[in-house]
């Protein structure tokens, strides 16, 4: 098993990460590389379905799991750390790339997508590993102002298109 390339993609709330993640798997997928995701979304809770691979979890279980003829499905009741959902992956699947949406305080290499408010709440993210940050093409042009100030206050750089992105999945 070889090691996937990690990349964080991190913004504030409907800012366009998973947008941004959909366009990089299509536009990767075309490069035939492979691509696996992991999202946060520990600020909400599951709602259980009434299939059977999760009643057992309602009914005692600590793991479940589901095989299809097209997609295999897990599920687990305890907290999984992101490390160990890197490490299952890697072993099961083996991704060229593993995308990781969230994780705000993770230290991985990452890029953070810009929208409105984001320099007010910088502090919400672990910058020490920023490679880029990704404004969505429309507002580029009417923001570019403050995408140059932020810029130099990031050193770092901004672009608008999947396509700019492309040296940090394939270095």
């Amino acid at each position: 098993m070889s090691s996937s390339k990690i990349m964080q993609i991190v913004g504030l709330s409907n800012s366009g990460k998973t947008k941004l993640i959909l366009d990089l798997i299509n536009f990767l997928e075309k490069l035939n590389i492979s691509v696996a995701t992991i999202k946060s979304a520990k600020n909400n809770k599951y709602d259980y379905s009434n299939k059977d691979s999760e009643r057992f979890l309602i009914n005692g279980a600590i793991g479940s799991s589901v095989s299809f003829s097209n997609v295999t499905q897990i599920y687990t009741k305890i907290d999984v750390s992101l490390s160990d959902l890197i490490n299952t992956l890697q072993s099961l699947v083996n991704p060229d790339i593993i995308i990781i949406e969230g994780y705000k305080k993770e230290a991985y290499d990452k890029i953070l997508v810009w929208s409105d408010e984001l320099e007010d709440n910088l502090d919400l993210f672990n910058l020490s590993n920023l490679k880029l940050v990704y404004c969505q093409k429309e507002q580029y042009k009417q923001h570019i102002q403050e995408l140059t100030e932020l810029e130099e206050k990031l050193s770092t750089k901004v672009v608008s298109a999947v396509d700019q992105l492309t040296s940090l999945f394939t270095e």
